[in-house]
């Protein structure tokens, strides 16, 4: 918005300067893939915003869903105290923001939730683990790790074992 990713004006508490415009999505698959249940490592935030910090979140959210209250007060819960936790799989056409998906979905249950780890496994036809065969494996970044630790010796031809294994990747067009 206004040249600046959402995300900034969230992690600084700035509020935006307007609503959220609405776009049309598709999103073509959403799986849960595993129930972690409690059984992981994440916890609930420790954080609670400051006064000036929850005016100004309410503020940017008046936009989205009406006249919002931010409560961050911790709950008394007989439950355990990690927080239920699940991996999902979606396939979503170009421009989703997958996080508004899981809050959206959160909201729909009558709950809160947010996504702690997010990975993109394609893009267009790059992908992680290739399934079809017009998929195109991205280069692993372990490559580009061991470049910037060592570079190497170059060959006869002047080139690293690094940008070798970087041309085998290339699709000449």
């Amino acid at each position: 918005m206004d040249g600046k990713p959402l995300y900034e004006y969230a992690r600084k508490g700035i509020p935006l300067p307007r609503p959220i415009d609405e776009r049309e999505v598709n999103v073509q698959s959403l799986n849960i893939v595993q129930w972690l249940g409690s059984e992981h490592k994440f916890s609930w935030p420790e954080k609670q915003l400051s006064r000036e910090e929850k005016e100004s979140l309410e503020k940017a959210l008046k936009g989205i869903e009406g006249n919002a209250t931010i409560e961050d007060e911790p709950e008394t819960t007989a439950e355990a105290e990690t927080p239920t936790a699940f991996v999902l799989n979606m396939k979503v056409s170009g421009g989703t923001y997958v996080r508004s998906i899981v809050h959206d979905l959160s909201h729909t249950v009558g709950s809160a939730g947010h996504v702690v780890t997010l990975t993109r496994s394609r893009q267009g036809r790059f992908v992680r683990e290739p399934v079809e065969e017009s998929d195109r494996r991205c280069i692993p970044w372990e490559i580009f790790e061991k470049a910037m630790s060592d570079v190497g010796d170059v060959d006869e031809e002047g080139w690293a074992e690094w940008e070798r294994e970087v041309m085998q990747h290339l699709e000449i067009v």
